[in-house]
């Protein structure tokens, strides 16, 4: 009977330092993935022109602050027009799943095609 306590006890042991182990190095492997993944922003801009649109970019996730003002001045393809469009002004830039501030932008989002 006492051989039988102790070996439970083992395996208890054993299963809960395992599960601990599994864990701790799931964690681990999910910030690595996160770090170097790109994700889809929007951008609520002004073209050369005076259109206001909606445009897509896929960027990693630390430049997404940058991204505003990295875009004025650079040509972009828009779902309209088969040929490339100067950015006149960037509003804002958000990630996708995210909503824009302004009321206007989230208008524009609702009618833009995914």
């Amino acid at each position: 009977m006492n051989n039988f306590i102790i070996s439970i006890c083992c395996v208890l042991t054993l299963s809960v330092f395992s599960a601990h182990a599994a864990l701790s190095n799931e964690g681990g492997d999910k910030k690595n993935i996160d770090k170097g993944k790109k994700v889809t922003a929007k951008c609520h801009v002004v073209l050369v022109g005076g259109n206001e649109t909606i445009i897509f970019h896929r960027i990693k996730p630390e430049k997404l602050s940058l991204l505003t003002n990295s875009i004025v001045g650079k040509k972009v393809s828009t779902q309209k027009s088969p040929d490339k469009i100067k950015v006149y002004r960037a509003f804002e830039c958000v990630l996708d799943k995210e909503k824009f501030t302004s009321i206007k932008a989230r208008s524009l989002d609702r009618m833009t095609p995914r």
